[in-house]
């Protein structure tokens, strides 16, 4: 489930950018890969008018993944948008399976962003494995993560965020985490994939996020418990890997002397208005996993796909 989680983050981060154009609905999805295999899919959707937003990402593992945890989720953010560009989280839903267990999370906002309540129905396993923190009374508003992809769409490029990292706080419920991206000064360029049909002159950005209030308690049980299922995906994943060992032919473009984060590669895509992320690169606990944007289609007529 971290899995997952780190994940969608990659997403939110990346997607934000989809919405500057005049496009009122752009569909993005993408292919994480792992040893030339794909291993987890995940499909967007951003759809803004003048006055409302609504955001929505289904995804899925595959392949490989599906040996230590099937899992899929469907998440929608919907929200009002102000005439002076302001943005106001309405309702987040997070539902879905994973590993057999089912989950659902919905959580509703008053009309001034604060918090009105939510629900919940996650499996008691999560619940005992998951204790956190109290969340205090005025941090207890939105937006929830997926709503953060409308800061970035309301005219806040971020490539041009090249000095302090743009950094946003998103509420989860039981959590408020801070999320941060940066990027370079100057374009870089990504080579050709057989995985994406973007190539060229990109932007390299770094994402990061901490929890700044609803920690996780973890005792000593649980720890041991989290390092014990770490250790045995590892050593899965390493066996499989020396089974059905596959070139990658991609070479990494992430580079030495990185800042701290999570590289993302943002891409200008002509006919389309704004920097999408189209690359991104990072490490699991079995070695590297790369993201790859698969296809691209907007309202307006423009469709790439490799």
């Amino acid at each position: 489930m971290r899995y997952f989680k780190t994940l969608g983050i990659v997403l939110l981060c990346g997607l934000a950018s989809a919405g500057v154009s005049a496009a009122e609905r752009v569909e993005a999805t993408y292919n994480f890969i792992w040893n030339g295999l794909v291993v987890f899919t995940a499909e967007t959707v951003v759809e803004r008018d003048a006055a409302s937003y609504a955001v929505q990402m289904d995804v899925r593992t595959r392949g490989l993944m599906r040996l230590f945890s099937k899992g899929q989720g469907h998440m929608v953010a919907e929200g009002t948008l102000g005439p002076d560009g302001s943005y106001t989280a309405r309702r987040f839903l997070s539902e879905g399976r994973w590993s057999g267990d089912d989950y659902r999370k919905e959580i509703f906002f008053h009309e001034d962003g604060s918090f009105s309540h939510w629900e919940r129905d996650w499996p008691e396993e999560w619940l005992e494995d998951i204790e956190r923190e109290p969340v205090p009374e005025d941090m207890m508003r939105g937006p929830d993560g997926l709503s953060t992809v409308m800061a970035f769409m309301l005219g806040q490029s971020v490539l041009e965020n090249v000095e302090e990292p743009l950094k946003h706080r998103v509420f989860e419920g039981d959590h408020v985490t801070e999320v941060g991206i940066i990027c370079a000064v100057e374009d870089g360029s990504i080579k050709e994939s057989r995985h994406s049909p973007m190539s060229g002159a990109a932007r390299k950005c770094w994402f990061d996020s901490k929890t700044i209030a609803g920690e996780v308690i973890e005792t000593e049980k649980l720890k041991e418990k989290r390092l014990r299922e770490e250790e045995k995906a590892r050593k899965k994943a390493e066996r499989y890997r020396k089974r059905h060992q596959n070139d990658d032919d991609e070479d990494d473009e992430e580079g030495e002397n990185d800042p701290d984060g999570l590289p993302i590669w943002f891409q200008e895509v002509k006919g389309l208005g704004f920097a999408l992320p189209v690359r991104a690169g990072f490490n699991t606990g079995w070695g590297k996993v790369r993201m790859y944007l698969k296809e691209l289609k907007t309202s307006d007529g423009l469709h790439l796909e490799p």
